[in-house]
């Protein structure tokens, strides 16, 4: 009988040290929250793969999400649009039924509310973000990948700078880092793509 090899799970050291900030700077009850909703969100994106058909070989888990690699034959842009969307579905499906429960277990308005952020937080269309993939598949699908990729970059500038500015604000009024840092992380990411496009055309 043939068995299907088991999914490996990566985790990256800098995730590691991340979630150890988190649990040092904020609250047991916000970090379940966001931990469930994270899981949530993850579970969608692979219930959508395994509905397509398609074997997650690997999850990688870094700062910036998961990564999850697939075996075997590849997607449509249809079959990966709706494996992206996936996720932030969830969790914006998730938090109206946690709100609504939350009138009876109020503990649970903070899961809805983390369903919530999550689930809009993805959407914003900056790569890696779920809402920046989209962005370069429904651009890619209906011009090409080249200019996928040029607008991907432009959005994620200017998204990216607006997000920054945002979130050092915020933080000065004394708001939570963790915004910053996400910021921050998607501009390095960013600058990072760019500078690895630029290496291989030179190649």
């Amino acid at each position: 009988m043939y068995h299907s090899k088991p999914t490996k799970i990566n985790i990256s050291p800098a995730a590691v040290v991340l979630l150890a900030a988190f649990i040092w700077l904020t609250s047991a009850a916000l970090l379940a929250s966001l931990l469930l909703a994270a899981l949530c969100h993850e579970l969608g994106h692979y219930a959508a793969l395994r509905r397509l058909g398609v074997r997650v070989s690997e999850v990688r888990i870094s700062v910036m999400g998961a990564e999850m690699k697939m075996a075997g034959r590849g997607l449509s842009y249809g079959g990966e649009m709706l494996a992206v969307a996936a996720g932030p579905a969830v969790n914006l499906i998730l938090a109206p039924i946690l709100a609504a429960v939350g009138r009876y277990c109020p503990v649970l308005y903070l899961f809805a509310g983390a369903q919530l952020v999550l689930g809009v937080f993805n959407l914003l269309p900056v790569r890696p973000l779920d809402g920046g993939t989209l962005l370069w598949l429904i651009t890619a699908r209906f011009t090409d990948p080249f200019l996928a990729d040029r607008i991907s970059r432009i959005v994620n500038k200017g998204v990216g700078a607006a997000l920054l500015g945002a979130a050092v604000y915020l933080w000065r009024v004394g708001g939570s880092p963790f915004l910053l840092m996400s910021a921050a992380g998607l501009l390095f990411y960013s600058a990072a793509e760019k500078g690895l496009v630029k290496r291989a055309r030179k190649g």
